[in-house]
């Protein structure tokens, strides 16, 4: 008989289930739908969230930045600061991880931390007092558009001049100061600044929700003094010389303390451009140019052309191809001063000096400017005054008066030449005549 053998489950024996190891909370909780925004309107942190089925720590971070640690009871959320994120290019991309403590991770969206550095800053004078600068256009592609983090709008730029009008530095006394000074912000690449009251430092970068970024910077400086001595008034057509002194600014900015020296005094080997004008309402125009000596002075001569007013330019200046510094200046003008012109007598004299009684002398004058003046010529009577004999009228500058004398001796005589809206009037030297 054939036996048969009683089941192990009829036999009252249970087999237990498969054996397997215990699941742990990260295993059993994947790490899913990470999201990253701003945490507010200062762009200083970026927010991170993510879900997962069961709690546990996480590290958050860029890679290759600092994780921030998120303990297992606490809120799927991490604040990042952006401070310390590096800039990629345009089309450069990060991304943040979460991960759990046994490898379990996730990642969220790329995304760029790109700002735009214009690589150079062009510059010009569209008025005296005034600074245009202007940077190229972005042109770089974007390789993460509309990711998160990007804020809606154009480039902006961020203009700033640095003029060391800060706090003074307490351990260096008034100067070097903290690179005080000012900046805007602007959605166009060019724009103007007005002429200074001291030197600065310009600085134009782009700026977005990620900061800014330059990587020009243009020294402006000034010239703050242009003095000028007029002799007051010259004869016509003679030698005039101006003279005066150049004095100007320029700030040294030290990027690494944060700190400006201002450095004040002559400016040597500048162009000094002499102005001149008829009236206050009449347009300037230019005499010539001189240079500063090494001490900041300069001296300028011309013919004197009639009453004028006279000013001395140092005109603004583009960077000049020896200055290693690249500097702009904003030039100055002196006082406006008036110089006169007197007529000027270039002779006055008898033809013949000595002459036989009943002989009537011939006085003849020239005078400068060369015009139809009526002049007169005067005698010195016996009293020792000054009296008129006769007028004469010029042609071109210049006449001979012949009249009658009958008087013996040695007699004085001189020229008295009218003025004109150019000139002043003149008396001349004396000149003699003697009659035997």
């Amino acid at each position: 008989m054939n036996r048969t053998l009683p089941t192990l489950a009829a036999a009252g024996v249970l087999l237990a289930a498969p054996w397997v190891l215990p699941t742990t909370a990260s295993a059993a909780a994947p790490i899913s739908d990470v999201k990253i925004s701003w945490s507010d309107a200062t762009h200083t942190k970026i927010k991170v969230t993510w879900t997962e089925a069961a709690p546990v720590a996480n590290t958050v971070e860029i890679p290759g930045e600092e994780p921030v640690t998120v303990a297992a009871g606490a809120p799927n959320q991490a604040l990042l600061p952006t401070a310390t994120v590096g800039r990629t290019s345009a089309d450069g991309k990060h991304q943040i991880a979460v991960r759990g403590p046994n490898g379990a991770e996730a990642r969220s969206v790329e995304f760029d931390s790109y700002v735009y550095a214009p690589p150079s800053i062009q510059v010009s004078f569209p008025a005296y007092d005034q600074l245009r600068w202007t940077v190229p256009v972005d042109t770089a592609v974007d390789g993460t558009p509309n990711d998160p983090l990007d804020l809606p709008g154009p480039t902006k730029y961020e203009v700033t001049w640095g003029n060391g009008t800060g706090d003074p530095d307490p351990l260096h006394g008034p100067f070097p100061n903290s690179c005080g000074g000012a900046s805007t912000a602007t959605t166009s690449p060019t724009g103007t600044i007005a002429k200074p009251d001291g030197p600065y430092e310009l600085i134009v970068g782009g700026v977005n929700e990620w900061g800014s970024a330059a990587v020009k910077a243009v020294p402006v400086d000034t010239i703050d003094d242009v003095s000028v001595v007029e002799p007051g008034r010259t004869s016509y057509g003679a030698t005039t010389t101006l003279t005066g002194h150049v004095g100007g600014s320029v700030l040294d900015i030290e990027e690494y303390r944060g700190v400006c020296w201002k450095y004040s005094g002559a400016r040597t080997d500048t162009t000094v451009v002499v102005h001149q004008r008829t009236g206050n309402n009449e347009p300037w125009t230019v005499v010539g140019t001189t240079k500063t000596d090494v001490r900041g002075n300069y001296s300028a001569t011309f013919r004197n052309p009639g009453h004028r007013q006279y000013r001395v330019v140092v005109a603004n200046s583009l960077p000049r191809a020896d200055d290693y510094r690249g500097a702009i200046r904003f030039g100055a003008d002196s006082r406006t001063v008036a110089v006169r012109s007197q007529t000027r007598i270039v002779s006055a004299k008898f033809i013949n000096p000595v002459v036989a009684l009943g002989t009537q002398p011939q006085a003849y004058l020239w005078a400068d400017p060369a015009g139809s003046q009526r002049a007169a010529l005067q005698f010195k009577n016996a009293s020792g005054a000054w009296q008129g004999l006769s007028y004469k009228t010029l042609s071109a500058g210049r006449g001979l008066l012949t009249f009658p004398w009958n008087k013996r001796g040695v007699t004085q005589f001189r020229w008295w030449v009218p003025g004109s809206p150019t000139v002043d009037e003149i008396y001349g030297a004396a000149f003699t005549l003697t009659v035997r």
